[in-house]
């Protein structure tokens, strides 16, 4: 028995008319006529009454096989369809880590849901960190990729591959009751006094490094600090609160939005670039896959 007469038998039982069912199938009528008395032949049993000339129906057997028949179809097409989606990476378990900014963008999201689509036997775990912990972890190959700002002691011994792949503007995050607030940008002036909350300095954030070496650049002071934490999503809900003012990547912009206004800097893009980082040898197929399907994504939304 092969699986081709399961679908002559279990499309004429949906039809209950061989001519209907012949032509649905592309085959002639007397072709499938053939094959469905074959089938019987070989079971030992009539799967059809054929009293009428016009009309079929099935048999108290011919029922109960329908049943089968239709499982096993179903059967042997998922069974189909995961080998065809291992063989193309998307079976198996997918460790991908990032900053919480890259979490946040909405091309990281669309291509989350893109993969669970195309995908749905991977299970994809995403660890939230910082980039010193994620390329570390990547080296020991515990994360098959990661997305980080910055490569800091990058290994020489050519183990890893990093890559560019874009940069996210910054923004400037200020209460909704702040006086900059109603501004559609703000002059670097005009933060010279305030109070920001950042991450500690103890701590190897390229945000702040590049936060301070851009406004002494551009502004010639350097941003006050009133309140240090490591957490994003906790300084923004203290810049809610009207504790202090930030700086963070314009992927955040809509978190708090009836509390929070987030300024582009007048005169300047201040831009912080995003990389990915995975082994140079055995990068396993399912990162390869959302990789490219981050950059379709990005590509869409620009």
């Amino acid at each position: 028995m092969e699986l081709r007469h399961l679908r002559y038998f279990v499309e004429t039982a949906r039809e209950l008319h061989f001519a209907r069912a012949a032509e649905k199938l592309n085959v002639t009528q007397p072709a499938l006529s053939r094959q469905i008395l074959a089938l019987e032949n070989e079971l030992g049993v009539e799967l059809f009454s054929r009293s009428n000339k016009w009309k079929i129906e099935l048999t108290q057997a011919g029922k109960l096989f329908f049943i089968e028949a239709q499982k096993i179809l179903k059967d042997s097409t998922r069974a189909i369809n995961l080998a065809r989606s291992a063989g193309a990476g998307g079976c198996g378990r997918l460790a991908i880590g990032a900053i919480s900014a890259a979490i946040e963008s909405k091309a990281f999201t669309s291509a989350l849901r893109v993969m669970r689509e195309k995908f749905p036997m991977l299970t994809i775990e995403v660890v939230d960190s910082s980039s010193g912990d994620l390329l570390e972890r990547v080296r020991q190959r515990e994360i098959d990729i990661a997305f980080l700002r910055s490569v800091p002691a990058f290994p020489a011994d050519e183990s890893l591959v990093c890559a560019h792949l874009w940069s996210d503007p910054l923004r400037v995050a200020v209460p909704s009751t702040h006086p900059l607030a109603s501004q559609s940008e703000v002059e670097l002036a005009q933060l010279s006094d305030e109070s920001f909350i950042m991450i500690p300095e103890r701590n190897p954030s390229t945000l702040r490094q590049y936060v301070e070496t851009f406004f002494r650049k551009h502004g010639s002071f350097y941003p006050k600090i009133g309140i240090e934490i490591y957490n994003s999503y906790t300084a923004l809900r203290m810049v809610a609160e009207g504790l202090g003012i930030g700086v963070v990547s314009g992927t955040y912009s809509g978190f708090y939005a009836d509390k929070i206004c987030y300024l582009p800097i007048a005169g300047h893009s201040p831009e912080l670039p995003l990389f990915v980082i995975h082994p140079a040898e055995n990068c396993s197929t399912s990162a390869g896959l959302f990789l490219d399907t981050l950059r379709e994504q990005r590509r869409i939304q620009q």
